[in-house]
Order: C-alpha cells, then structure tokens, then sequence
C-alpha cells in the first residue's frame, strides 16, 4: 500500500495521478490511501504498519512531515519514505530519518516514476537479505539457552564476534551463539554495509557512530577492536557507506538538483 499525506487537495490529487500511471503501466499492484494531515495517517499506522511507501507532505498544520516521520521510524525502518516539498531546507533532517527521495514541487511524471523505481528495488533488496535463517542460541550473562531457529534482518546485526570456529551475533539488546565461523558470515553478508575492523570482528556500518586509533565507537556507546592494519579500509568503508546512503536517500534529489 502507498499512503499520500497532503493537506493541499490539488497537490494529493497530482501526485496520485502519477503513481497510479506508473502502477499500471509497470503492473505492480499497490494501493493507495489519501490522508488529508498527519494525525489522520498516524490514526491509520497505528491499526496496520503494513505499508510499503509513504509520500508525505513537509509543510503540513499540526504535526509536520518531519515529525510524523521520526514518529513511524521509531517503530518501522523499513518503508520507504518519500517528502514532497516546495522547499530544499530539511536535507538534514531527511537523512536522519532515513528518507529515501525528495519530491519537489510541483511534480512531474518523470520524477514520481525514479521514487517508484528506487522503492520498488529497495523493497526487492529487503527481501532479499531478510532471508536468513540459521540455528542459534541465545546468551544471557554468558550462558546458552536452548536452541531456536533465528530469521535475521541484517540490518539489526550490530557486530560479529568470533568465539572460536564459533560466532556471536551481537544485536541492540540481544546476543546470539551461532555454530559458524567469522568467514561464514563474512561471504553471506554485504561488503557495502558489514566490515572487517578485526579479525575476529564484523561491524555493522550502519550502527558505527565514529573511528578511533584503535576501537571503533558504536552509535550505542559499546567499543569493538580496530586493528591498525585495517584502520584505513575501514575508514575508507565507512566514508563510502554514509556517502551512498545521502545518495540513496535522494538527499541529492529525485531528479532534481537541489
């Protein structure tokens, strides 16, 4: 489903008439609901956040599209969110919440058609590393529960330790004993997102908060080991990574230079 959060009729009206073309002409079957402000979508997401973009308006009376933004990126990080706007002054703001594109005012077929283009290959890629399963067991204060069949989202990985020819899967909150080793892990997951900053270590890119000599600061606090051998690849990795995610993003627009 595709939600169009937009107080102005004639601008809603606009933008469902593009999306609706390019549906049909690409044959994707999604639907779309028109809300006329945030609090009407906000009352919607919390019955089903079973979404798969969201258009919404900046500049809206009441809760603005920002801030209904931050709201569904507490609970959901994966639809993808689209802001359509007369202005270019929340670039920051739409990084932060992990904004995929930027609609400026007015807008055209063209550009509506590159956001569904990028969503659609974006929701493909989720699909595609959501399928992981393995067997693990979880640790608490060191100690191994039973065994439990665990579907990973990679993105919640935060680092990878090896225990031997053993990992732990370390998460926000949880840890995990999996029997397979660090280069298991190393070829199943993403080169563009998980790095080697150890030998015994994978990090996450995605929850790396900064670089030091000889650590690398997660966004939690939590400190992991940097060699001094891989400290310029991984710098490099980490520069690269938070560059295509702007990229990504559209903070450089969706087809429009800003």
């Amino acid at each position: 489903m595709i939600a169009v959060v937009e107080d102005e009729k004639v601008h809603a009206d606009v933008l469902i008439c593009y999306l609706k073309a390019w549906l049909k002409e690409n044959k994707v079957d999604f639907r779309i609901r028109e809300f006329p402000n945030a609090a009407a979508f906000l009352f919607e997401w919390e019955q089903n956040q079973a979404w798969d973009a969201l258009f919404f308006d900046i500049q809206m009376p009441g809760l603005n599209g920002i801030e209904l933004a931050r709201r569904i990126r507490k609970e959901n990080r994966k639809v993808g969110l689209v802001f359509v706007t007369g202005l270019t002054d929340y670039l920051l703001e739409g990084y932060e919440v992990e904004a995929l594109h930027y609609l400026i005012k007015p807008v055209d077929a063209a550009k509506t058609a590159s956001c569904m283009e990028r969503i659609i290959a974006r929701r493909r890629e989720q699909e595609r590393q959501e399928a992981i399963l393995t067997e693990a067991r979880e640790l608490v204060k060191g100690e191994k529960g039973s065994r439990v069949a665990l579907r990973l989202v990679p993105e919640d990985i935060v680092y990878i330790e090896a225990a031997a020819h053993n990992t732990e899967l370390h998460m926000r909150e949880k840890c995990f004993f999996v029997r397979e080793g660090i280069n298991v892990w190393r070829k199943r997951l993403s080169e563009d997102a998980f790095c080697s900053c150890h030998r015994s270590y994978l990090v996450n890119l995605l929850h790396v908060a900064r670089l030091e000599k000889e650590s690398v600061i997660l966004d939690d606090g939590r400190q992991i080991p940097l060699s001094r051998n891989n400290y310029r690849e991984v710098n490099l990795a980490f520069i690269r990574f938070y560059s295509n995610r702007m990229t990504d993003n559209g903070l450089e627009g969706c087809g429009e230079e800003v």
